[in-house]
């Protein structure tokens, strides 16, 4: 009993020491006095569970991608002779204004035959990496594909997929080196002309500090990190001395983003001065107006592929479309022209040679994933909600998905779970440990056993890994810290959300939120504290969106 007093009246005393300054403005001392007192007075219990070793063989039963209809068609033809597009999303999107959107409907309007046929075409819009997993794994595959540039193309070839090139540009478009101004005179007083191979250069001597996309599913994010590995050795990027010295590359720069929106907001957070984008997208984010962009890498000019064997009426059809859109008209002159929507600048600039096989780039992916945290090992502490409103198919789908997702943790990091309901309900199901094969049979067999039930004590869940990663960090020299929230509702139990923002702000940790048919607003604010982000997933796509997340950051 007098221990209990003690650590109670420790923790008041800690609490009013804090109170005068602003959650916000914590330090990183501040910060762990508090997280000490406020995880002192939750009640959190270690649980064993049984091992299950079946998520070894999980990648080889589970269906990864979702429905197709997760992303629908933008346009729907119907012609007898109608083709289907997967197009890249900065040309298409469910809106119906977007580029590839005015020219397919216009195009459909002709009402043109080839054989006594009508054609059209119909669009899906789908980011290229995603496309690239549908077409190669055979789970859904178009008539045609155009990607933002052809690394994708030359993947599909060489995984086997019949194509044929139909153009090589279907309109203008670029990637590129964005910085802000400032980092801009200072790097050109400093490099002259900017290209990748500068760019690396400042890097490696702390000059700038760059964003990436994530290479799995961005365009931009796989052609600048391709081209990043021939700055470290022309003649073979794929050598030891090259990988040495990206893994102490990779050391310097943030953790890379999933999509340019998000990597915008960590960029206005000044986290960064210098990141990678195609020059349309640069075009219409008015927020970087003042940023200066200069072309890199392979061009981006749309190709299109016929796939599958595709007929040869079909084929004519395609080809069709394809002049449609390179008519002055839908390119520069007419409404909605891709010149509108930001394409056709920069035709100057030539591009980069791709040096890389379809092989190759599939190579150079597992090589990002092995390396991307620059030989740091990685804690990652998992919290996961099972309050009684993820009851039935929420929890069992989200079980599926965490155990699948184990296969894509490296090797060398490290992996521990909470999960919680009501604040009097929080668990340590796996403390933290180096993941191995049993390590992993350990999650697995504590996932099994969840059961949704109680209320939803996100943040005093949240204190509870924290602690444990920041003790486990202690004993990890040169560690990075993750902290993944996996919940489908509002909090409405235990600690406040103030309580916990300070704690993130000032220890400087990354949390992913993955809101699971959820509110996401109080992750999100949580996420944009650091470098984390927020991915909204439902019971279709919860296993894809995971496998990313433990692709990108684990």
């Amino acid at each position: 009993m007098k221990m209990k007093w003690l650590i109670l009246i420790g923790t008041v005393l800690v609490l009013i020491a804090t109170a005068g300054c602003s959650e916000e403005s914590l330090n990183h001392d501040q910060a762990m006095e508090k997280l000490t007192a406020l995880a002192g007075e939750i009640d959190s219990n270690v649980v064993e569970h049984q091992p299950d070793s079946n998520w070894l063989n999980e990648g080889t039963s589970v269906n990864e991608l979702p429905p197709i209809d997760k992303y629908p068609l933008s346009v729907q033809g119907n012609g007898q002779l109608n083709i289907e597009l997967f197009s890249s999303t900065e040309k298409s999107g469910t809106s119906s204004d977007n580029w590839m959107e005015v020219q397919a409907k216009k195009f459909n309007e002709q009402n043109i035959q080839i054989n006594g046929k009508t054609v059209s075409v119909s669009i899906r819009p789908i980011a290229s990496g995603l496309a690239l997993d549908y077409i190669t794994k055979g789970t859904y595959v178009p008539d045609a594909y155009t990607p933002a540039n052809q690394l994708w193309g030359e993947m599909i070839s060489s995984a086997g997929v019949p194509s044929v090139l139909i153009t090589d540009r279907l309109t203008g478009n670029t990637a590129g080196i964005l910085m802000s101004k400032p980092a801009h005179e200072k790097y050109t007083a400093k490099y002259g002309e900017v290209t990748i191979d500068g760019v690396v250069k400042a890097v490696m001597a702390g000059d700038m500090q760059l964003g990436h996309t994530d290479p799995n599913v961005s365009s931009t994010g796989l052609n600048i990190y391709t081209q990043e590995l021939r700055a470290f050795d022309a003649n073979n990027p794929f050598s030891s001395g090259a990988l040495e010295q990206f893994r102490q590359f990779q050391s310097m720069i943030p953790p890379a983003s999933p999509t340019t929106a998000e990597m915008s907001k960590v960029a206005a957070k000044g986290i960064m001065d210098t990141m990678i984008m195609e020059s349309q997208a640069y075009s219409r984010e008015p927020s970087l107006s003042d940023w200066v962009f200069t072309p890199a890498g392979v061009r981006h000019d749309s190709p299109v592929y016929a796939l599958n064997n595709l007929s040869v009426d079909k084929t004519e059809a395609l080809k069709r479309f394809v002049e449609f859109c390179k008519t002055p008209e839908a390119q520069n002159t007419g409404e909605g022209s891709a010149s509108s929507f930001g394409f056709n600048q920069y035709d100057e600039y030539k591009g980069a040679t791709n040096e890389y096989t379809g092989t190759e780039l599939f190579s150079s992916l597992q090589v990002w994933k092995v390396n991307k945290d620059g030989g740091r090992p990685v804690i990652s502490v998992f919290v996961v909600d099972r309050s009684g409103s993820m009851e039935g198919a929420k929890i069992n789908r989200v079980k599926e998905a965490l155990k699948n997702s184990l296969q894509y943790i490296n090797d060398g990091n490290y992996i521990g779970l909470v999960s919680y309901s009501s604040e009097n309900d929080i668990k340590i199901d796996l403390p933290i440990d180096k993941f191995t094969p049993k390590q992993g049979s350990l999650f697995a067999g504590a996932v099994n056993d969840f059961k949704a039930d109680g209320g939803t004590a996100t943040n005093s869940a949240l204190v509870v890994a924290l602690d444990m990663a920041t003790k486990a960090q202690a004993q990890v020299p040169g560690s990075k810290i993750r902290i993944l929230v996996l919940s489908d509702g509002d909090q409405n139990r235990g600690l406040p959300l103030h309580d916990v923002i300070g704690l993130v702000n000032g220890i400087g940790l990354p949390v992913y939120g993955i809101g699971f048919e959820a509110n996401l607003t109080d992750l999100k604010k949580l996420a944009d504290i650091n470098e984390g982000y927020c991915i909204n997933a439902d019971s279709e796509d919860v296993i894809y969106k995971l496998r990313n997340l433990f692709t990108a950051e684990l």
